[in-house]
C-alpha cells in the first residue's frame, strides 16, 4: 500500500430499505481499519435517510454499538441455555437503549453537537470533504480534513446504484468498489439479466413490469405474465436487495399481491420463473483485472426463499446481527463447483466489475443446472466470512480493497478526454463568424 493513503472515509447509512445492513457491514470494516489505525486514520460518515451527511463521535459511537451487538450475539451462539438468555437480555437492552435511539436520531437529523454536518464537494479543487452548519458554506470556508480514499458501504439505492460512485468520480476521488457502469447494471436486475443473456450465461427466464402498468392493469399484467410463465413464480424488485420485497406465488391472487409488494420498493419488478428444486450458492469475486475467487457458499433456507432476517437476524430487533446459516464449501460436486465459479467470474466481467462483487447461483438440483441469479456489487460485510474460508482474512482484504481503489484511480488518470482531431474542429469553430 502507498504510503500517500493516510486517511479513509467509511460511508455508510442512506435512505436505502437496506440501511441496517450498511451500519452493520461499517461497523465490521470498522473493526478492521481500527486494528491497521497505524496505517490508516478512519473517518465514519453516516448518510441520514434525509441525505444528510454527518461525522464524528455520535457517529463513531453508533459503530461501536453496532459491534458490541454482534459481540454479544457470537457469544451468545456458544454457551450454555442460562448464560445465553443473561447474553440475549443484555443483546436486547443494548440494541432498544442505544443502538435504535442512536440510529433514529441521527436518520432524522436530531443530531448531538458530536455529529457534524459535512459531504463530499464534487470538485476536485475542493479537498474533498467539506464541513459546517451552513451547507452553503460549502465554497472552500470550511473545509473538513481530505480524505485519501472512499470507502463507501452503502448497500441497495445510492450505494449500489452509481450514484455515489458517479460523486466520487466527480470529486475525483478514489473508491473502493465497482465503477458507475457496473454498480448501476448489478444494482437492476432486469438489465443485469440482459447483460448475463447477452454474454451467454445461463439465467431464468423471466419478464418485466413497470408499477405504471400494475398499477393501470393489473388483469393484462397476469395475462402477460401466464403467456409467458407457469407458475410458481418468484416475484422481485428491480432495484433491491438482501431479499426485500421478494415473494414466490403459486397462483395470480398469490402473483397479484407480490407484484403489488415489490412494486413499493422498486418502479420496475421482475418476474421469473421458479427453480422449486433449488440450491442458492454464493461465490466472492475480488479483483480489478487478475481476479480471486472464492470458495462456493452454500445458503441454508427454512423456506421457499432465503428472507432478509435469515440473511442478517432472526431476531428482528435493530442492531441483530445474526447472520444465516451456511455451509462453506458448498455440497457440490468438484465439477459442478468449479463450473459455479468460472460463471461468477464470468458475470463480474461481463458487468465490467471491479475491487469486490458477490454472485449469487440457483442451481436446479435435479438437473444439477447452475443459473447466474444476481451480482452484488457491495456485498452485506463484505463477505467476510466466505473470503476467510477461502484464506483471505479481514485485514488483507481490506487493505486489498484499497490498493484495488487505488489501482483503479491511477489507470483512469490517465484517459484522455480530447484529441488533436477534436481540438482542431473546436479550433476551426471559434475561427467562423456568426451568421457566414
Amino acid at each position: 500500500m502507498s504510503s500517500a493513503v493516510k486517511r479513509i472515509g467509511l460511508i455508510f447509512g442512506s435512505r436505502s430499505v437496506e440501511r441496517e445492513v450498511s451500519v452493520m457491514t461499517a461497523s465490521k470494516v470498522y473493526e478492521v481499519l481500527l486494528r491497521l489505525q497505524d496505517q490508516f486514520e478512519t473517518v465514519p460518515i453516516f448518510l441520514t435517510a434525509e441525505g444528510t451527511w454527518l461525522a464524528g463521535e455520535a457517529v463513531r459511537d453508533l459503530l461501536s454499538v453496532d459491534a458490541e451487538i454482534r459481540r454479544l450475539a457470537d457469544l451468545s451462539a456458544h454457551v450454555a441455555p442460562a448464560e445465553k438468555a443473561k447474553i440475549d437480555a443484555e443483546k436486547l437492552r443494548l440494541s432498544k437503549e442505544r443502538y435504535a435511539p442512536q440510529l433514529q436520531n441521527l436518520d432524522r437529523g436530531q443530531q448531538a453537537k458530536e455529529a457534524q454536518p459535512l459531504f463530499l464537494a464534487p470538485d476536485p479543487s475542493v479537498g474533498s470533504l467539506v464541513s459546517g452548519q451552513e451547507r452553503r458554506a460549502w465554497l472552500g470556508r470550511q473545509l473538513h480534513p481530505t480524505i485519501d480514499v472512499a470507502f463507501p458501504v452503502i448497500h441497495g439505492t445510492h450505494g449500489e446504484d452509481g450514484s455515489i460512485q458517479g460523486l466520487c468520480e466527480l470529486a475525483d476521488l478514489p473508491y473502493v468498489g465497482a465503477g458507475v457502469v457496473a454498480s448501476a447494471v448489478g444494482m437492476d436486475k432486469i438489465v443485469s439479466k440482459l447483460v448475463f443473456r447477452g454474454a451467454g450465461l445461463p439465467v431464468v427466464e423471466g419478464i418485466a413490469f413497470t408499477r405504471r402498468q400494475i398499477l393501470e392493469d393489473d388483469a393484462a399484467v397476469l395475462k402477460a405474465l401466464e403467456s409467458q410463465l407457469q407458475y410458481p413464480v418468484v416475484v422481485k424488485p428491480a432495484v433491491a436487495g438482501s431479499s426485500i420485497g421478494i415473494a414466490m406465488a403459486s397462483d395470480a391472487a398469490g402473483a397479484l399481491v407480490a407484484l403489488r409488494t415489490a412494486m413499493r420498493f422498486s418502479q420496475r419488478v421482475l418476474v421469473e420463473r421458479a427453480v422449486e428444486n433449488r440450491l442458492e450458492v454464493q461465490v466472492g469475486v475480488l479483483g480489478n483485472h487478475t481476479l480471486n475467487v472464492s470458495e462456493c457458499e452454500e445458503l441454508v433456507r427454512s423456506g421457499s426463499i432465503v428472507s432478509y432476517q435469515e440473511k442478517y437476524s432472526e431476531n428482528t430487533q435493530p442492531g441483530s446481527a445474526d447472520l444465516a446459516p451456511s455451509i462453506i464449501p458448498a455440497r457440490l460436486p468438484h465439477v459442478l463447483a468449479e463450473e459455479v465459479r468460472r460463471l461468477a467470474r464470468e458475470a463480474f466481467e461481463a458487468i465490467d466489475s471491479r475491487g469486490i462483487s458477490r454472485v449469487d447461483v440457483l442451481i436446479d438440483t435435479t438437473r444439477m443446472e447452475p443459473f447466474v441469479n444476481e451480482i452484488n456489487t457491495m456485498p452485506g460485510s463484505l463477505s467476510f466470512a466466505l473470503w476467510e474460508a477461502s484464506g483471505i482474512k479481514p485485514t488483507e482484504l481490506v487493505c486489498r480493497l484499497l490498493e484495488l481503489a487505488l489501482e483503479a484511480h491511477r489507470e483512469k488518470s490517465v484517459t484522455q478526454f480530447e484529441s488533436k482531431e477534436g481540438r482542431a474542429l473546436v479550433d476551426r469553430r471559434h475561427l467562423v463568424t456568426p451568421g457566414k
